[in-house]
Order: structure tokens, then C-alpha cells, then sequence
């Protein structure tokens, strides 16, 4: 079911609005609004298909208010109804970068069929676009995968999860493409085997029926990641893969790097002395074992503090920091603020 906001200071004409959109639009929930911050509030909380304003005048204040509304939920189409002349509205309308506009009175025909206009079209367009945005990242994601780079699969999740909620506001849009992503990881798993279909689809399964997580940014990251755990799992364990020494290594560091993993149990995993792998591993990265995995724990806690409300002593047990000082120096160390200063910086306190 969709929602459309109907903006309008007269009480009389909010109900006569609601009534004619009701009747024509019989699966749509209108709702109400009669002042700017009511509006605002609504269109942050709400997945509005549609604003319909009414704008006696294009004076400061409303101009201000439509402005904020595009701001505030941009994929939100705009339809504003004025009374006055075509060649006084138009330019206000364009300047505001507003969808449509009907002169009053008009008849509630014309009201039904510029409503479903801005519907459908705002639909296509926006389907259209997020389309496009999905499969060129999930072709990046293949490409990744079949270079055998767990780290570059990763990166490609997060950053289309980005992209994803800077430009969308629309929740509804955002649990749909998160889900068609999740989808898309599936069928790249599918030359695989059964078992590892198996297990990618019920954790799919199990992300469908989590409408929470769908739309928590870091939360779909964790479940994207974990999906990429199991085909990498395949990758590590079957030798037909041929996957190069040094990234099999490196894909055994980043999928661990959260846990209290050593020096010893790398070089282990890679039958090599430590003193050896310790002289390899800097070859092939440029730093050495420690610098590289304090590098990426403080990569991720600076993902976390601006992607999640953990606090800052479970966001340094979740990276295997014993102790929430030492995690805080480290990432200051980093960084050059504390993690709580981060998060003050990044998330507006």
C-alpha cells in the first residue's frame, strides 16, 4: 500500500483533497500535514510515494518548505497545487525542482490523473535507476570473486550499501534492493554446489524475515559479509580453485581479522616459520603482520562507530581488544582523535 502526504493549511480542503484521493486510489493511505515541521516529520518516518503541497503563495517560507521536503526525502516526488496563473507559478515550480503542478480549482479527475502520473513515473525512473546501480555492482562483485580477493568482495558490498543509503531515503526501496543485492550474491554462489546453495539460501531465508536488519546499513553489511565467508570457505578448502599462495593467505588474514588472530597461526596456516612468513608477508604488503591488522581493526571500528550505536567498549571487544583503553590509544594512534571523538565528528554527537 502506498502513502501519499497531503500538505494544506485549510482544514476544509485537506479533507476534500483526502476524500477525492481516497475514492480514486483505493489501496493508498493518505495522510495529513498542516504545518512544515508536521510534514517533515512525516516524510522522515514514513515511506511517502507522493507529496501533494498546496501553496497559496511562493513566498520565503513555503519556498523554504519545499526545499527542505526535496532534502529531506528526495526520492519523494512533489505535486504542488496553487492558485494564481501559469506564467506566476511555472518559474517557482521549476526553480524548486518540483515535479508538477495543478492551477485550482481543478477538477478531481485532474487531480486522480496527475497523481498516478507522478506515481508511475517516479516509480519506473526510480526502479530503473536502482537497477542499473545493483547489477554493475554485482558484476563488480563477481569480478572480485573470481580473482579470488575476499577484502575486494567486501569493499564492493560496503560501498554499494554507500552509495545505496546516501541516495535513498525511501526505506521501503532501500529493503528491496538490499534484499535483491543478497539475492544476486546467491546466484553468483550457485556454480558452487548444492551445499553451499544450501546454506547461502537459508541465510537468505533468514534475512527475509529480519525487516530490521534489512534496512540498518552495517547489519545487511554483516549478512553480506558472512555470505562471502561461506563462498570463500569453498575457495580456501578446495584446491581445484588454484587460488594464488600469497591471496589465499591474505583472504585467511581479512576473513579473521576480527578475532585474536597471531603471527604464529598465520604462518602455520601458511607452512612457513614466522620468522620466515613474518619477512614475506612485509614483502608482499609493505607493513608488517601487526601494523596490518591494527590497520584493519581500526578500519572497521571507524565503520562501526558511524554505522551503528555500539558503544565504544563492545565495538573493542567485538575487534578482540581485551582491554577498551588500549583499543581507544591504538585508535587514536590511527586516527588522531578517540573513537568517541569519531563518532562526535561523523554522527553530529
Amino acid at each position: 500500500m502506498g502513502q501519499i502526504l497531503v500538505v494544506n493549511e485549510n482544514q476544509l480542503e485537506q479533507e476534500i483533497t483526502k476524500s477525492i484521493l481516497s475514492e480514486g486510489l483505493k489501496s493508498t493511505e493518505i495522510i495529513l500535514a498542516s504545518e512544515a515541521e508536521t510534514t517533515m516529520k512525516l516524510l522522515r518516518e514514513n515511506d511517502v510515494d507522493l507529496l501533494i503541497a498546496d501553496v497559496p503563495k511562493f513566498d520565503l517560507r513555503r519556498c523554504d518548505m519545499m526545499a527542505q521536503a526535496r532534502k529531506v526525502s528526495p526520492d519523494t516526488p512533489i505535486l504542488v497545487t496553487s492558485v494564481g496563473v501559469r506564467a506566476d507559478i511555472a518559474p517557482h515550480v521549476w526553480r524548486l525542482g518540483l515535479q508538477d503542478y495543478l492551477l485550482k480549482p481543478c477538477r478531481p479527475a485532474w487531480l486522480l490523473a496527475a497523481v498516478r502520473a507522478l506515481k508511475r513515473d517516479a516509480s519506473a525512473v526510480s526502479n530503473d535507476r536502482e537497477e542499473q546501480r545493483r547489477e554493475r555492482y554485482l558484476r563488480l562483485l563477481a569480478e572480485q570473486m573470481r580473482a579470488f580477493c575476499y577484502k575486494k568482495c567486501t569493499d564492493v558490498a560496503k560501498d554499494y550499501l554507500d552509495s545505496l543509503h546516501k541516495d535513498i531515503h525511501n526505506k521501503s526501496i532501500i529493503r528491496f534492493q538490499a534484499l535483491q543485492f543478497a539475492e544476486g550474491l546467491v546466484q553468483l554462489g550457485d556454480p558452487l554446489g548444492a551445499a553451499v546453495q544450501m546454506k547461502l539460501v537459508c541465510m537468505m531465508e533468514q534475512f527475509k524475515l529480519r525487516f530490521d536488519q534489512q534496512v540498518q546499513k552495517y547489519d545487511t553489511y554483516l549478512v553480506l559479509k558472512k555470505m562471502l565467508d561461506v563462498i570463500f570457505a569453498v575457495f580456501d578448502e578446495d584446491s581445484s580453485y588454484q587460488v594464488d599462495s600469497e591471496q589465499k593467505v591474505l583472504n585467511y588474514i581479512d576473513r579473521n581479522v576480527r578475532e585474536s588472530i597471531s603471527l604464529d597461526q598465520v604462518a602455520e596456516y601458511a607452512n612457513m616459520s614466522s620468522y620466515y612468513f613474518s619477512r614475506v608477508f612485509k614483502k608482499i604488503t609493505g607493513v608488517n603482520f601487526i601494523t596490518y591488522i591494527t590497520d584493519c581493526k581500526i578500519a572497521i571500528a571507524q565503520e562501526m562507530l558511524v554505522d551503528t550505536d555500539m558503544p565504544v567498549i563492545s565495538i573493542a571487544y567485538e575487534l578482540s581488544y581485551n582491554e577498551a583503553n588500549y583499543f581507544s590509544k591504538a585508535f587514536k594512534r590511527k586516527v588522531g582523535m578517540t573513537p568517541t571523538e569519531y563518532r562526535e565528528l561523523h554522527c553530529g554527537g
